[in-house]
C-alpha cells in the first residue's frame, strides 16, 4: 500500500510543479493541498514506533504544513500566516525528534546549522523590510529543528533516525531557496526546487515513523 501513496505522491507533485510553471491556478490549487495530504495518509499507515507519542507529533506537524501551504498557496499575501503554520510544525517536529532519547544540549551537533544559518540571515536579512522579526525567528526554530535532527541520528543511527536527518536536510533547502526567492531573487527554477526539496522532506519524515 506505501508503495502505491508514495507514487501517487510522486505524480501529484510533478503535476503541481508543472501547472505552477504553466501558471495554471486551478490545477496548482488542487495538487499543491493534494500532495501534502497524500503524505499525511502514508504516515498514518505507517507502523508506529517505540514511542507512540512520535507518530502524533510528526502527524501534527504535517497537518499544520498542510495549512501552511493552504497560506502560501492563496492569490492574497499570507506569507505570515504560513510562515506561522510552519514555525507551529517545526516545533511539533522538534519536540518529536527530541522525544526517547533527547533533547540534544550538545553544542557541537548545532554547529553546522549555526554556521549556515548565520551565512544566510547575513544575506537575506537586508532584503526582509518589516518581515525581519518573524524571519529570524522562524530560521531559528528552523535551525533547532535540524540541530535536533542531528542529535537523533548521532545516538540513534536507525533507519527512522537517517530519514529525519536527510528530510531537515532537506526542509533547510527548501526554506532557503524559498527565502531567496522571495526576498532577493527569483529565479524560474524556483518552484521545481523548492517543492521537490520540500515534499521530499515531508515524505522523508512521514517514513520515520
Amino acid at each position: 500500500m506505501s508503495k502505491y501513496i508514495i507514487i501517487g505522491i510522486i505524480i501529484s507533485a510533478c503535476l503541481f510543479i508543472w501547472f505552477d510553471l504553466k501558471n495554471n491556478k486551478s490545477f496548482k490549487y488542487l495538487f499543491k493541498p493534494l500532495t501534502t495530504i497524500l503524505i499525511i495518509g502514508l504516515a498514518t499507515i505507517q507502523e508506529p514506533g517505540d514511542y507512540n507519542q512520535y507518530k502524533i507529533l510528526i502527524f501534527s506537524g504535517l497537518i499544520f504544513s498542510l495549512v501552511g501551504d493552504i497560506f502560501l498557496m492563496l492569490p492574497s499575501d499570507k506569507f505570515v500566516q504560513g510562515l506561522s503554520s510552519f514555525f507551529i510544525a517545526h516545533v511539533l517536529y522538534i519536540i518529536a525528534f527530541s522525544s526517547g532519547n533527547g533533547p540534544y544540549y550538545e553544542l557541537i551537533l548545532a554547529l553546522p546549522a549555526l554556521v549556515y544559518s548565520s551565512i544566510f540571515l547575513w544575506i537575506l536579512l537586508p532584503k526582509t523590510g518589516k518581515l525581519t522579526i518573524p524571519v529570524i525567528l522562524y530560521s531559528a526554530v528552523l535551525l533547532v529543528f535540524l540541530w535536533q535532527a542531528t542529535g537523533r541520528f548521532y545516538y540513534l543511527t536507525n533507519t527512522s533516525a537517517t530519514y529525519v536527518l536527510l528530510g531537515a536536510i532537506l526542509f533547510v533547502i527548501s526554506d532557503s531557496i524559498l527565502g531567496y526567492s522571495k526576498f532577493i531573487n527569483k529565479g524560474r527554477l524556483s518552484s521545481l526546487l523548492i517543492h521537490s526539496t520540500y515534499w521530499g522532506a515531508q515524505l522523508l519524515l512521514a517514513l520515520s515513523i
